[in-house]
């Protein structure tokens, strides 16, 4: 066995990823998580400028299927406008949640992979506002439209509390959802999956992402339903793309040996 030659990146990775142990793994992770929160909480800062005009536009696709909303607590008003400031300073901090991601795992990397940083961070972001945007302009609108249907016939006082509750969880749910292709690129970079198993496992991934959402639908009709899961279908097939493209390949002559 011939020792690996100098500026091998095998090597290269093998050495970055010895530098730190178990604990300094932790300390790094608490340092990139702090790094985020401090992040999310600038966004948080601006945001908070535009909180009343923020909080009327997440709510409005629910205003326009339900109607007036009510306030029922004191504080309720107040504390949604302090959500959607949250909501905002999240969205507005994702490139750097995803560079501290990214630093996270870049000792693991070989030097060239590294050098990803800037199309991985713009995918992710690009991916996470695509993910929202068609919550708030498709899954939300249609949820909400369903329900406001059920509920012909009965008095309605929506709460603008449960109404950003419900707007919310889909808007982040499925901004995380859409992400799936950037994940893919990870695991697979690690050989922790492939192009390969997660294609054989196409039929159990079908039926996983319509169990999920279901969980993430807020009605029980299969419309809906499938609204979420095909683009959901659709980002799996993107992933095994991206697997493929990035997943190591065995050297050349290898397989003859």
């Amino acid at each position: 066995m011939t020792a690996p030659a100098a500026g091998d990146p095998q090597l290269d990775a093998a050495e970055s990823g010895a530098k730190m142990g178990f604990l300094e793994h932790l300390d790094e992770l608490r340092r990139r998580i702090t790094w985020a929160a401090l992040a999310v909480l600038v966004g948080f800062v601006v945001a908070w400028i535009f909180s009343d005009r923020l909080l009327a536009f997440l709510l409005d696709p629910i205003t326009q299927s339900m109607g007036q909303l009510s306030v029922i607590r004191p504080a309720e008003a107040f504390m949604n406008k302090m959500k959607a400031a949250l909501l905002g300073g999240i969205f507005l901090a994702m490139p750097m949640i995803l560079y501290q991601a990214w630093s996270f795992v870049a000792p693991g990397l070989y030097p060239r992979e590294r050098r990803w940083i800037v199309p991985v961070i713009s995918a992710g972001s690009l991916l996470f506002a695509a993910g929202a945007a068609f919550s708030y302009y498709v899954a939300v609108p249609a949820a909400a439209k369903f329900l406001a249907e059920q509920g012909t016939g009965f008095q309605s006082h929506i709460t603008v509390d449960s109404a950003f509750s419900f707007a919310s969880k889909l808007l982040l749910g499925l901004g995380a959802v859409f992400e799936m292709p950037l994940l893919a690129l990870a695991l697979a970079r690690f050989g922790i999956v492939s192009a390969r198993g997660l294609w054989k496992q196409l039929d159990k991934a079908i039926f996983a992402i319509f169990v999920v959402a279901a969980i993430l639908t807020p009605t029980p009709d299969i419309m809906t339903m499938t609204i979420f899961a095909l683009p959901m279908i659709g980002l799996y097939l993107l992933s095994i793309g991206v697997a493929w493209l990035v997943e190591p390949r065995a050297p050349k002559g290898s397989e003859a040996k």
